[in-house]
């Protein structure tokens, strides 16, 4: 039963993320990618858009070559502080027919979706090793009807794949701890250079792998917990001798498959022979923070540590560098209703507390409350601490680089650890005395739900009460969480929860991709067609809407461009995310209703003369 409810879950993440990547545009990040790509296998160099590794851009770019597209590179430049990506990206888009570029962005997509099922099956498997199958099934609930993973997920933008795979690899990592086999050796390593072949992000890896091998080899004996260090018998608590070579091996194979997955170009370059473009790296000062002039240079390059070999690949150190300048300069962000050219270290927290179902974060304070009160539906310090540490140093990670925030794709590696720590709750079902309330999602019980009651209510058996409120609980708030996750689909991008009223009160709290990303822009091409080209004598539709797929390129051929000094009346497409600028070039907009909203993120309005004439009035 439980396998066929496993096999139904992931069938249904598939169906969702399939349907979600037809029905939604390529958003303006996936741009880049799906250039970058093309590129890659036109030429093989892995200069464009190296502040991502190659990893997916190996999968998604087969389809797309597959698709025999045209290509057009006279954009392209060399130079990192250019971001060819962008330009590259656009250029692809233009030399291709709308119906041959929407065909390749869905292959491309689709071809991500069976690591996405991979990382939700190897979570189902980390969570039932932990607490039991009840557990692993929660677990993969939650992977399944997140709104970030399915709106992230559906998006050839490597985050939601790279929170797969660091399910995959910490689940091998933990493995190689609790038996250090050769072959665990060797599948954690291979594991450990995937990572950070995904998202530079799983760089951090390497450091916290090492601070959880110490952990979990002495920090038993600091604490004095020689009762589990000793106890031999119980295999599933034993303890290995700490092997200093298989960890090196580890960490060997890790950089080597790092550097395979860059055929090994440019490792070991000396350091002094990099060209830098961060303030970090290049140790050239600007004051004003810029890019208006980046110039390159290499703070090592007169020093010993300039003869040092760099074990990485050139592209992957350069990425870094480009990464770090993005933050280091800035890009404007916006919060609670002030922009700011830099970010905040609670974005990311905030973020989360929105965005998140509701239910998801009633299920972790339930999930806090069982972990401090009942000792039943913990696992073993070791156990959890894996969960724990490196969801918590990955957001403490992510929160730290306040250099702009805008994208929560950004925090999707930490949700996988969450929903695994979270799914501790299943164990109230486990038991067969306790699991009435888990028929709502398919486990087996032999008790009827008259003795439930009589259980609960004479609190004869305390623990089988509790453990019946429990489940009970737990089962209203996945109801909730896949209730209102559906409700938004295939708007999943747009998600937010009932604390701000929903993703029509975002605007005052989050805006860039929490919301609109340019994803919609089918959306508005089905409604032009369907509503405004149809009727005769309509004027252009003035369309305000940051999508790097122009409406020409759409289909969408009455159209223009708003006035950008002064009022006028005319119907208009206004993006969520031109509507709350910071140029505030469309706040008399603001001051009367849209007819119609389309996914949540682009405004339809109608003005007419007399409404001018109020407005100037005023």
């Amino acid at each position: 039963m439980k396998k066929c409810i496993l096999i139904l879950l992931l069938c249904v993440q598939f169906c969702l993320l399939v349907v979600l990547s037809y029905r939604t545009s390529v958003n303006r990040t996936e741009v880049a990618h799906i250039g970058a790509a093309a590129y890659f296998y036109q030429t093989f160099r892995y200069d464009v858009f190296h502040v991502n590794p190659p990893l997916t851009r190996y999968i998604t770019g087969l389809p797309i070559l597959l698709s025999a597209p045209q290509y057009d590179w006279k954009n392209y430049s060399p130079r990192p502080q250019d971001r060819t990506e962008w330009s590259v990206g656009s250029s692809f888009i233009n030399a291709n027919t709308p119906e041959k570029y929407h065909w390749c962005a869905f292959l491309a997509r689709c071809s991500l979706i069976p690591i996405i099922l991979l990382g939700g099956y190897f979570g189902y498997k980390f969570a039932s090793e932990l607490y039991g199958q009840a557990s692993g099934l929660i677990f993969l609930l939650l992977w399944t009807f997140s709104p970030l993973i399915l709106g992230w997920g559906a998006t050839v933008c490597p985050d939601v794949c790279a929170a797969a795979l660091g399910i995959i690899g910490v689940y091998a990592f933990w493995h190689w701890l609790k038996n250090q086999t050769w072959g665990n050796t060797i599948t954690s390593g291979i594991c450990l250079g995937l990572l950070p072949l995904t998202k530079i992000t799983w760089v951090i890896a390497f450091p916290l792998w090492f601070l959880i091998w110490l952990i979990w080899m002495f920090a038993g004996k600091v604490l004095g917990d020689k009762r589990e260090i000793n106890n031999i018998a119980n295999q599933e608590n034993k303890i290995a001798r700490p092997n200093y070579g298989q960890l090196v091996i580890v960490f060997l194979i890790g950089i080597y498959v790092l550097n395979m997955g860059y055929s090994f170009d440019g490792t070991f370059r000396l350091l002094k022979e990099y060209k830098f473009i961060s303030r970090t790296l290049s140790g050239i000062e600007r004051p004003d923070g810029q890019n208006s002039s980046v110039k390159t240079g290499n703070r090592f390059e007169n020093s010993l540590l300039g003869y040092v070999p760099v074990p990485l690949p050139a592209e992957f150190v350069q990425g870094i560098d480009t990464q770090k300048l993005d933050f280091e300069r800035g890009i404007e962000s916006y919060f609670c209703g002030t922009f700011s050219q830099h970010g905040w270290w609670y974005y990311y927290f905030y973020t989360i507390l929105i965005k998140e179902p509701l239910g998801n974060l009633c299920l972790g304070l339930l999930a806090l409350l069982a972990t401090c009160f009942l000792r039943g539906y913990n696992a073993s310090w070791r156990d959890e601490m894996i969960i724990i540490l490196t969801g918590l140093v990955l957001f403490i990670f992510v929160s730290s680089q306040t250099g702009f925030s805008l994208h929560p794709r950004y925090i999707v590696l930490v949700l996988p650890f969450a929903y695994i720590w979270i799914s501790k709750l299943g164990q109230s079902f486990a038991k067969k005395q306790y699991t009435v309330a888990g028929k709502a999602i398919g486990f087996a019980s032999e008790q009827t739900l008259r003795d439930a009651a009589l259980a609960v209510f004479s609190f004869a058996n305390y623990k089988t009460a509790l453990a019946y409120i429990l489940a009970t609980i737990t089962t209203i708030l996945l109801c909730w969480t896949i209730t209102s996750s559906v409700y938004y689909f295939p708007h999943s991008m747009s998600y937010f929860n009932e604390l701000i009223g929903g993703a029509k009160n975002a605007p005052k709290h989050l805006l860039g991709s929490n919301i609109d990303w340019g994803q919609n822009s089918y959306f508005l091409k089905n409604w032009y067609l369907k509503n405004y080209a149809t009727q005769p004598n309509r004027p252009p539709l003035k369309i305000a809407y940051s999508s790097s797929i122009s409406p020409e390129h759409l289909g969408i051929t009455n159209h223009e461009s708003p006035n950008s000094t002064e009022p006028e009346a005319g119907w208009y497409a206004v993006g969520i995310n031109e509507l709350y600028g910071s140029s505030k070039q469309f706040d008399w907009l603001k001051q009367f209703k849209p007819i119609e909203m389309i996914g949540y993120s682009i405004y339809i309005y109608h003005i007419t003369p007399d409404d001018i004439d109020r407005l100037k009035q005023k």
